[in-house]
Order: structure tokens, then sequence, then C-alpha cells
């Protein structure tokens, strides 16, 4: 891994997380297959129809309920799939595609959600952007601007602040947060009764914290470059350039 290596696919949120965990774990990241959740297609393709929802034909088919124990059914559904797969397009039920539409209207009721996007200045959702940061490209997809702020759109299953509190730090979203910058919120989107959706902003500790781990990982990652043959290790490479040694504790909960 050089850096002309990485210009030609440059670093994002996701890899960067990978990275966290291990050099090793970012290479495999690279290479492995994608395998979507029945979560995170549900979450893009809401994004779909709220932001883009005259591409959704093109990034996505709706199927009917098979009864895959029927050799026809079964022999349609292959053939639905094949052909998804082949045209780059992600297979949706129809049972969640109305839970998706009904979803959508009831975000698109929200006058907060309507007035955001009377002054979006851009909607990304398939644009790709580039920045450099602490030496590194990186490559992000903001899913509304507007000139006041950035906003991204989070699908979740408990929209109370002390779910989001919890959720949004063990997901790493502030390492989001840091790599689009910019004034940023979250537009967040219950997915089950009530079906709370609004706009939620984050306070500096929250972002400082993001852009302090942020810096960090670029810092790490330079030092990677600058010394490839730590790309092939794992775990032992943060003990290595932290000068530590791993040692098993209670739990701080415990203690």
């Amino acid at each position: 891994m050089t850096l002309e290596d990485l210009k030609q696919r440059p670093l994002s949120y996701s890899s960067l997380k990978e990275f966290a965990k291990s050099p090793v774990h970012y290479m495999a990241y690279l290479t492995k297959e994608r395998k979507d959740s029945p979560e995170l297609i549900f979450g893009s393709a809401l994004h779909c129809i709220l932001l883009t929802p005259d591409s959704f034909n093109d990034q996505f088919v709706i199927s009917r309920k098979f009864d895959l124990r029927k050799n026809a059914d079964k022999d349609e559904y292959a053939a639905l799939v094949k052909d998804a797969t082949d045209n780059n397009k992600k297979v949706i039920q129809d049972d969640m595609h109305t839970d998706l539409i009904n979803l959508t209207n009831i975000v698109k009721e929200n006058k907060e959600f309507t007035t955001i996007m009377n002054n979006s200045t851009s909607i990304c959702v398939e644009t790709k952007q580039y920045k450099e940061l602490f030496g590194l490209p990186f490559v992000y997809i903001k899913d509304i601007e507007t000139e006041d702020m950035t906003i991204d759109i989070k699908t979740v299953q408990n929209g109370s602040i002390e779910a989001l509190n919890k959720d949004f730090f063990n997901y790493d979203y502030a390492l989001q947060a840091a790599i689009y910058g910019g004034d940023f919120h979250f537009y967040v989107v219950e997915k089950n009764p009530p079906f709370y959706n609004g706009l939620i902003g984050v306070d500096k500790a929250w972002m400082d914290y993001g852009l302090n781990k942020l810096e960090k990982l670029c810092v790490a990652f330079n030092y990677c470059l600058e010394h490839p043959e730590n790309f092939t290790k794992s775990y032992d490479f943060w003990y290595d350039i932290q000068n530590t040694k791993p040692i098993i504790s209670l739990p701080s909960w415990v203690k």
C-alpha cells in the first residue's frame, strides 16, 4: 500500500473504521465481498426514496413474496436476483417497500424536513466528493447540504436522545462527522412507532472527540505508508506503536 495506491481508492469513514481495528483489517476490507444486511438495504432505500426518488428504479428491484419451497418460485426468485445483480441493483421485498413508502410519507409531513429540503444547496446521495485530511485523500457522500449545515440521515431503532447518545458513540459517528466537517447535524428517522423524525445537532465536545480520533488515525495511517510492513499487522500494531502490552482487566462497570 502506497500513497499512489490510496489516491486510486481514497479512505472513507467505513475503511478508516476498519483501520482503527488494525492495518490488516483495513487491507481485508479492500478485498472482501460486500454483503448488504436487510438493515443496510432499508437505510439506503429510504435515503433514495427521500432524496432522489427518480433514481429508485435504477438502484432497486421490488420482489413479491416467493415460496422458496416451490421449485417454480425458487427458480423465478433466483432469476430475479441474478438479473438484479447483473444490473448492480438491490432486491427489496414488497412488504419492505410498503414500509418504506409509509415511512417516507411520515417524514415528508414533517415541516422541519420540508424546510431543510427547500433550503438545500445540494443533495449528493450519488455524488462522491473528495478532500485531503492530514495529508491523506478521503472520499465521502453528503446527504444534504444547506448554506448553514451538513446533514446526514440516519435510520434508527430508537429515537430517544439517550439511545442516540449511546448508539452514535458506539457506531463511531463522531469520526464520520469529523471527516465530513462543517456545522454537522443528523436527521434521525425512527423505523418503529411512533416514527419520530427530526434534526439533531452535535455539541463541540462530541465533534472535538471525532476530530481528535481522526487526527490520531491519520497519523498512524501515514506511519504505515512510511513503513508498509505494518499493513500486515493485526492488533499488535497498536500495541507496538503505543509501546504497550495487552492486559486483561475487569470492565469499568465492575470496578
